[in-house]
C-alpha cells in the first residue's frame, strides 16, 4: 500500500481510513461530470415528452374518428338487426 495515497488512524479503536487529497478531487470532479450529465438531459426528457404526447394526441384523434364512422353506420346496424329479428320471430311462428 502507498502510505501517501492513503492513511490509517485509530479513532475509539475503530480503524478509518482517510483519502488523499487527490482522490477527494477525482471523486468531487466525477461528481460533477454526472451532475452536468444530469443537467444536460433535462431537454431530452423534454423533448421525449413531448413525442409521446404527440403520439397520444394522434391516437386520440384516431379513437374519435372511428367513434365517429361508428355513429354513421349505427342506425343501419340496428335496421338490419330488427330484420333479422323479424326473421326469427317469423321462423318461430311458423314452427
Amino acid at each position: 500500500m502507498d502510505r501517501k495515497n492513503e492513511r490509517k488512524t485509530f479513532i475509539g479503536g475503530t480503524k478509518m481510513e482517510t483519502k488523499s487529497r487527490y482522490e477527494v478531487i477525482a471523486e468531487l470532479e466525477g461528481q460533477k461530470r454526472q451532475l452536468i450529465l444530469q443537467r444536460d438531459s433535462f431537454s431530452d426528457h423534454i423533448e421525449n415528452k413531448l413525442k409521446h404526447i404527440k403520439l397520444l394526441k394522434r391516437e386520440v384523434e384516431d379513437e374519435e374518428e372511428e367513434l365517429d364512422k361508428f355513429k354513421k353506420t349505427v342506425e343501419e346496424k340496428k335496421d338490419t338487426i330488427k330484420e333479422l329479428i323479424a326473421s326469427v320471430d317469423e321462423s318461430l311462428k311458423r314452427l
